[in-house]
């Protein structure tokens, strides 16, 4: 009898024993599941980078250029948050505004009258990724060789597949339609996305066709949106 009594002591202190155990670790496995964050959020807080994410994460920078002030890009990121991230349902997006940067005579054209779009992507690609996308903000009027034109004005421009791009407020008719010209330009450049397929006059990633004009713009079209989830 002393001996059956030693044996279930034993049984029962190694039940105990286990039984903490596992409570142990299906603590530290809800700990866990509670870090996972739901990619639909707007953006990413202060402590995304000790997040774990079931999603990818895209660092948009503005680079206001020349003129371009911190004030005009602040607003424009404010606008970009409200506008754009909600769009990023399934990527997160943070923005953040770099200091100024000057605009150099080497990214003129020949004549010295207008600045290369492809030129100032190139001076910005080698700080960007596929993680960190960069946008140069200029209100000096740009311009690519494009369709037989040597130097052809655009709004703003992507290299696909280079990770920068640019936007220019020179042919903006209406500065409330920045943001609208700076998510085209950047779903074109993190997406490699190009224009949109069914040419919705209210679509942003509609193909301008030198109509620098974006007013009855508002968002993405249901094509466009089933489109780019494909692309991440």
């Amino acid at each position: 009898m002393k001996l059956d009594k030693l044996k279930w002591k034993k049984a029962g202190t190694w039940l105990v024993s286990v039984l903490v155990a596992a409570m142990v670790l299906a603590g530290l496995f809800l700990s866990w599941l509670g870090t996972l964050v739901n990619c639909e959020t707007s953006d990413a807080g202060e402590d995304a980078a000790d997040t774990l994410c079931t999603c990818p994460m895209v660092q948009i920078s503005l680079q206001p250029l020349g003129n371009f002030t911190q004030e005009e890009a602040s607003r424009l990121k404010k606008e970009l948050e409200q506008h754009l991230v909600p769009l990023m349902t399934d990527v997160g997006t943070a923005i953040d505004v770099l200091p100024n940067k000057p605009l150099a005579d080497s990214l003129q054209n020949d004549a010295h009258t207008r600045y290369r779009a492809d030129k100032i992507i190139r001076s910005l690609e080698k700080d960007a990724n596929r993680q960190h996308v960069i946008v140069g903000l200029t209100h000096k009027d740009i311009s690519v060789s494009y369709k037989g034109h040597e130097d052809w004005g655009v709004l703003g421009l992507s290299l696909i597949p280079k990770k920068a791009c640019v936007v220019s407020t020179y042919r903006v008719k209406n500065r409330k339609d920045m943001w609208k010209v700076v998510s085209h330009e950047f779903i074109h450049t993190y997406f490699q996305y190009r224009h949109c397929p069914k040419d919705v006059p209210t679509c942003i990633m509609k193909d301008a066709n030198g109509h620098a004009d974006f007013s009855n713009k508002n968002g993405l079209c249901e094509t466009c949106q089933k489109e780019l989830l494909q692309c991440i």
